[in-house]
């Protein structure tokens, strides 16, 4: 997910404010809902291929683990079930937002010469950060250690954009969506990036853009969500997004103070809450939880570095 360019916004917020944050926003509005997040069983006992003889060639080829197809979802590792943050110090942070607890990973060294922008975590625990100028690069949630892309920066118009994975409708794989960020215009709207040709998708404009800048979450269910800071004053909109069409389904305001377009911004889903990264330029994040199931929104916790970015796995947290 991502940051905006410049430093962050502090999220002061109490829950009495969710019901008048239910009733307005910009454009057709409706409550967002998320339902209970479904049960995902573990799928167990699949670590060794079946003893067959030895001129039999097994289903696999052995060059690919058993339990990790190459086509379809890999199975969740209980070890990646974090919400992974970046910052504009280039630090990577594994965070738990049921114990509040923040571990430092590593620093990045991608770029020298510039700053994580935003970042989105597959499934498999890559993480995939854009830095503000335009590069794009895989990075280990393990050690933070970098690669480079194939990425051409700029490609389809897409220099700057928050990004997240979302769980395709065939429930085979996953795609990494991403949203483009305009801070003078409205964005251009939704695409999709390929994790192995690094070829943009262009899907279309948003039927509404509350706002310029925008990041992106997904719920394991596979729905598709993104944050909009406001463009004419303080606070900012939790819509859900159509996958195919880039149409805003659902839209909801939430009254964050002080926010404005001049902010840094991180957002992602994780046990059914939604939690937004923001900071005052004073390297101080807050963390700011929103529960779509009673409408509250709470500051909960701070990190004394600026985060831009958040990413979280497509896996069912229980």
């Amino acid at each position: 997910m991502r940051r905006t360019r410049t430093v962050l916004t502090f999220l002061a917020l109490c829950a009495p404010l969710a019901t008048a944050a239910l009733a307005s926003s910009c454009g057709a509005r409706s409550e967002l809902y998320i339902g209970e997040p479904e049960t995902e069983e573990e799928d167990a006992g699949v670590d060794a291929l079946p003893d067959v003889p030895p001129d039999v060639a097994p289903d696999v080829p052995p060059d690919v683990p058993p339990d990790v197809p190459e086509d379809g979802l890999p199975v969740c590792d209980p070890e990646l079930l974090y919400v992974y943050l970046v910052t504009t110090e280039t630090d990577l942070y594994r965070y738990r937002p049921d114990t509040g607890a923040f571990s430092l990973v590593g620093k990045l060294t991608c770029d020298e010469n510039a700053q994580p922008f935003s970042m989105g975590v597959a499934r498999t625990g890559t993480a995939y950060v854009v830095y503000n100028d335009g590069q794009l690069y895989e990075v280990s949630t393990a050690d933070a250690t970098c690669e480079p892309t194939d990425w051409p920066p700029g490609q389809g118009g897409f220099d700057a954009f928050g990004m997240g994975f979302a769980i395709d409708d065939d429930e085979q794989g996953e795609t990494l969506h991403v949203a483009e960020i305009n801070f003078g215009a409205p964005s251009l709207g939704l695409a999709t990036i390929d994790t192995k040709t690094f070829d943009l998708d262009y899907i279309g404009p948003f039927s509404e853009n509350p706002g310029n800048a925008v990041e992106l979450t997904s719920s394991d269910d596979g729905n598709l969500y993104g944050y909009f800071l406001n463009a004419d004053g303080p606070g900012g909109f939790v819509v859900e997004i159509d996958k195919q069409t880039a149409d805003i389904v659902s839209n909801v305001a939430l009254p964050v103070p002080a926010s404005g377009q001049g902010s840094a911004l991180a957002f992602a889903y994780w046990a059914g809450d939604f939690y937004i990264f923001t900071s005052e330029g004073d390297q101080t994040t807050t963390v700011t939880r929103y529960k779509p199931s009673d409408g509250s929104v709470v500051p909960i916790t701070t990190l004394d570095r600026t985060v831009v970015g958040a990413g979280v796995s497509t896996c069912t947290i229980p």
